[in-house]
């Protein structure tokens, strides 16, 4: 059986949209999903209060990072495999959990990813674990 591991990641969008690191938090993700493989990886723009126009506005910022990365924007909780909960009220299901500010967070998932034993294999042996 072949189970293809995704490293999914959720980050609220409240604490990302319209900030004076917003570039930079998007670059950042675009590092972890290069890190991991586009392919394994996606992310989850969880928001709460946001209003469609401002959404929208962001989208039409980032378009090109957005569409690079597997992104979805959304209201609903849902899994994710790494979560960045900044007020520390995400409830969701998660296999890890950071609580505190985005860019550390994001720090953090790098250094989750490389700790892996399978993400060491992976990059020692390649994708398929042939030596």
């Amino acid at each position: 059986m072949n189970l293809t591991r995704i490293y999914s990641m959720r980050v609220p969008l409240e604490n990302i949209i319209n900030t004076k690191d917003e570039q930079l938090i998007l670059e950042n993700i675009r590092r972890c999903a290069r890190l991991v493989g586009v392919k394994l990886f996606r992310i989850s723009l969880w928001h709460k209060s946001l209003t469609q126009k401002d959404i929208k506005e962001f989208i039409k910022r980032n378009e090109h990072l957005l569409f690079e990365i597997n992104t979805r924007i959304t209201k609903q909780v849902e899994y994710a495999w790494f979560v960045i909960d900044t007020e520390n009220e995400d409830g969701s299901r998660s296999r890890y959990r950071w609580k505190g500010d985005v860019l550390s967070g994001l720090v953090e998932y790098v250094n989750l990813v490389k700790a892996l034993p399978s993400f060491k294999e992976e990059k020692r042996y390649g994708k398929r674990g042939n030596k």
